[in-house]
């Protein structure tokens, strides 16, 4: 039972075969993905998660086999939802055959014609946080149908956001039921190493993909219903974005620590795009104030543009949308991004990943990923996990890299 368990790829053995128990130490920490595959009894076809000589190897399948699990349904969630977004942007881009305005709405009650122009006076403000802002829109809009499919979207992203976080992740959740146990019985040292098992990427394209959806509801509320007060608008439409650009720093930020280029790049040009929305609909700031934002905007095109330069392979798609980003930004025209078709290209690839086109393979130190379209690899990356070479060139994979067999038969194909 012991050979048939790998006993000694964990524990050091002792070379006397005549003592009772040969074990003598743990060779490493419990490492993850270290365990193929969850073993049963040879015989009887039963677990072995009643067996405490067994136990550490066990548990440390189970923990991997739960982990790998939520990798494939983390990515089938996504999926739909990337779909729904292009649906619901294609949607709000339908031509609006008149601007709707409170004012207009009510036209024809001349009783209340002081009232109104009063209200026309009155800017519709949207500061604070994303949160409060899209409220403030989707109130003003709860009567138009054009808001109806994005408002929906943007709840099940949201949704999605807290099902990937970190915190609700497997190892997370065994990590604090430890420290818990651990407090009880008076051991007050912290469990500081957290795995490097924990999955980030999904929480990184979702956060992008509620940018996208904050952003396009924005964007068509200001242009289509707001105004801005150099249209002689009938309501004019004032912003603070600041909260916005300091969620896309943090994005910037996390995803640079994650070594994420595509989804830093996404954070620089949602910081450009906010700022490009606000010029001259600011709430507060003077002109010099946003003449010094606009010029960090640049510094921040500037830097997407030369990731993008750099890591061509794991950007495809981005640097048009910086150049229109740049065009927006200089000549004060609007565009609503449009999935393009590199970047629509990339969620095909991922979708079939789960409906048999694709491969799973584990980088050198055992973390996930998958190959899209004919499974093959041909380019490299970095494991968004620890940061090794992913991937490979001409349907050879990159050095370490070993094929996922496991997850394609268990999981992959569900």
């Amino acid at each position: 039972m012991d050979g048939h368990m790998d006993i000694s790829k964990y524990y050091t053995m002792s070379s006397d075969t005549n003592i009772e128990n040969p074990i003598i130490a743990l060779k490493s920490s419990s490492v993850p993905f270290s365990t193929s595959e969850l073993k049963n009894c040879p015989l009887c076809r039963k677990p072995l998660r009643n067996i405490n000589r067994y136990g550490r190897i066990v548990r440390r399948a189970w923990i991997d086999e739960a982990t790998k699990k939520f990798i494939v349904w983390a990515n089938a969630q996504l999926v739909p939802l990337a779909s729904r977004m292009e649906q619901a942007e294609a949607k709000l881009r339908e031509p609006v055959a008149e601007r709707q305005t409170l004012k207009s709405s009510l036209l024809g009650h001349a009783e209340l014609s002081p009232a109104l122009d009063r209200l026309s006076l009155e800017p519709v403000r949207l500061t604070g946080s994303r949160d409060q802002q899209i409220r403030v829109v989707l109130k003003a809009q709860k009567a138009n149908a054009r808001y109806e499919d994005i408002s929906l979207l943007r709840i099940d992203i949201r949704k999605f956001l807290r099902e990937v976080d970190e915190a609700e992740q497997p190892i997370s959740r065994i990590h604090a039921l430890v420290q818990d146990a651990r407090n009880h019985r008076g051991v007050n040292t912290e469990i500081t190493d957290i795995p490097s098992v924990l999955q980030v990427r999904n929480r990184l394209l979702a956060t992008v993909l509620l940018f996208r959806c904050d952003y396009a509801i924005l964007f068509n509320f200001v242009t289509n219903s707001g105004g801005t007060a150099s249209e002689g608008s009938a309501q004019d439409c004032r912003l603070n974005l600041a909260l916005n650009r300091k969620d896309c720093e943090n994005l910037i930020q996390d995803s640079r620590s994650r070594q994420q280029p595509a989804q830093e790049v996404e954070g620089l040009l949602y910081y450009v795009r906010f700022v490009a929305l606000e010029r001259g609909r600011s709430d507060s700031r003077s002109d010099a104030d946003m003449t010094t934002l606009v010029d960090r905007a640049h510094d921040q095109l500037d830097l997407a543009r030369t990731i993008c330069n750099a890591q061509p392979s794991q950007t495809t798609g981005l640097l048009a949308e910086v150049s229109e980003a740049e065009k927006m930004l200089r000549d004060a025209t609007f565009y609503a991004p449009v999935t393009n078709a590199e970047k629509a290209a990339v969620y095909a690839a991922m979708a079939q990943s789960f409906q048999g086109t694709g491969h799973w393979y584990y980088c050198a130190n055992g973390h996930p990923f998958t190959v899209g379209e004919c499974g093959m690899p041909m380019e490299t990356a970095r494991c968004p996990q620890c940061g090794a070479t992913v991937g490979g060139t001409h349907h050879q994979p990159a050095a370490g890299v070993t094929r996922a067999a496991d997850m394609e038969a268990g999981f992959g194909r569900q």
